[in-house]
């Protein structure tokens, strides 16, 4: 699967828990990812969400794919 189509099939606002399966590391890591301001996230009725964008640019593979 490229990059592109994982960027795709990514739901566009992700759950922490979704984050942290996807990055192999622990919600709280990812909660301090955002707290420390290198991760973006917002507020959601149902807790914190991440853009997929957002996500894609931490990782440092944000090559134009659009949200």
């Amino acid at each position: 699967m490229t990059l592109n189509e994982q960027f795709q099939t990514l739901p566009k606002l992700l759950k922490v828990r979704e984050v942290a399966d996807f990055t192999g590391t622990h919600e709280r890591t990812v909660r301090r990812w955002i707290r420390d301001g290198r991760l973006g996230a917002v507020e959601h009725p149902s807790g914190l969400r991440v853009p997929r964008r957002s996500l894609w640019r931490f990782l440092g593979l944000d090559y134009g794919l659009s949200a």
